[in-house]
């Protein structure tokens, strides 16, 4: 009989679509060990004696989360050690397929996302609540059963999924420990994207026929060639000679960089100009290259596919206008607000000017401390007020008065009316 060094964990979904993440199946397989991720992780490279290259660093976050679902040395080395530990298949072939198809596919790989209705739907059979690898491609926002947008926060405490402690089990908030899938407004019709509407078809074709045995054979240079192929047959005429010279010379700059050509993003382009599935170009299937397709023309691209116009901006005239922005306020702005009134991303500021960002972040909490400062000594005075001066000699002596009044007469924020209020109360008023 084996004995497996990790309890036999099945990865949810194998084999299908819908096959579970592997950040997923960590906070799975280390709340039922009573552990956290982190611990987790390092049992595992003890255990397996990984190599230095894939020792676990120190994951956490939105980043590490991601880390963990896209496609890596440290992530398929994973893999074959939790196979090994528990004796289950730990593979996923639609990232596998897209990984060997597809340059950087890991730049589409994403933090926790869901769809509460999928989560009911498990927690209604008794099955175990977990997060699907498709869930983490940028390019699905909906869920493909439901229709649903998928979900990014808690929506009772407004928290991210990017803790990796397993406080909770896969399905609760790792904050406040509530369901994911109970949602406090109801859906309405207008939550729903109606079934003709799925910008990211391809990419779920591609889940669904990649997980299939036998179905992923063809690699990049197989690919690669049968680009080739369709642009030099096109130029020769034998096949639909009404491909455009826009979208001739994309096919040859795919062959010239394909690297750099060849994201996802570009083959969705490409292959939904050339009229066929995104899936059909990556596999090279041998009937889409005899089929006479009518090549769509490129300003027919939907707006998901459309290339995106670079903006190019004068730095020193931001910089200088934010300069001036920043003399003439008396209030130190933040830096979202300082962005807005430059109308850049508060990551632009981050990137090109680190030392003026740095300067606007220290004024900025410089300011707010001594805000709350003002605000607690305000509080204090008026507190202590309230219970020594014959002011307030017809109210009673409560603390529940002394909020209401101060509340209306100061308008300071309820938590710093309670603290000075509770803080006088116990020095002024006896213990009964």
């Amino acid at each position: 009989m084996p004995t497996w060094k990790l309890f036999p964990i099945p990865m949810q979904g194998q084999g299908t679509a819908e096959v579970e993440s592997l950040p997923s199946y960590l906070l799975r397989s280390a709340y039922a060990h009573g552990t956290s991720g982190g611990v987790l992780l390092q049992v595992i490279h003890e255990l397996g004696g990984c190599s230095q290259q894939t020792k676990p660093r120190s994951i956490g976050g939105k980043s590490g989360i991601a880390t963990l679902a896209r496609v890596n040395q440290f992530t398929w080395e994973l893999r074959d050690r939790l196979a090994e530990f528990t004796g289950h298949d730990m593979s996923c072939e639609p990232l596998r397929f897209l990984d060997n198809q597809v340059y950087c596919i890991s730049t589409e790989i994403g933090a926790f996302r869901w769809c509460p209705e999928c989560l009911v739907e498990m927690a209604r059979i008794d099955a175990p609540l977990y997060f699907k690898q498709l869930w983490h491609m940028a390019a699905v926002g909906h869920c493909p059963v439901h229709r649903v947008r998928l979900s990014e926060c808690c929506e009772f405490c407004g928290s991210t999924q990017h803790s990796l402690k397993a406080r909770h089990p896969v399905g609760y908030c790792a904050e406040c420990g509530e369901t994911l899938f109970n949602r406090r407004v109801p859906l309405s019709q207008k939550d729903i994207q109606p079934s003709w509407e799925c910008p990211s078809h391809d990419v779920l074709e591609i889940f669904e026929k990649a997980a299939r045995p036998g179905m992923t054979v063809n690699g990049w240079f197989e690919a690669r060639w049968f680009l080739r192929s369709m642009a030099v047959s096109a130029d020769h005429g034998k096949i639909n000679s009404h491909i455009t010279g826009e979208l001739r010379d994309l096919l040859y700059e795919c062959m010239r960089n394909w690297k750099g050509s060849c994201r996802l993003i570009s083959l969705r382009r490409l292959a939904y100009l050339m009229n066929m599935s995104l899936y059909e170009l990556l596999t090279c299937s041998g009937t889409a290259y005899r089929l006479s397709y009518d090549v769509l023309n490129i300003q027919s691209l939907p707006e998901h596919l459309k290339r995106r116009k670079k903006t190019v901006r004068n730095h020193k005239h931001v910089y200088r206008k934010l300069v001036a922005y920043l003399e003439e306020q008396q209030i130190p702005p933040s830096l979202k607000q300082a962005a807005r009134f430059a109308q850049v991303s508060p990551g632009y500021l981050e990137y090109r000017f680190p030392s003026l960002v740095r300067r606007i972040v220290e004024r900025y909490q410089a300011h707010r401390y001594q805000t709350s400062l003002v605000n607690r000594y305000r509080a204090q005075t008026a507190a202590l007020q309230f219970f020594i001066d014959d002011r307030y000699a017809d109210h009673t002596q409560s603390r529940k008065e002394a909020y209401r009044v101060l509340k209306e007469e100061t308008g300071l924020p309820k938590w710093v009316l309670k603290d000075a209020i509770q803080t006088a109360y116990s020095a002024l008023i006896p213990e009964r």
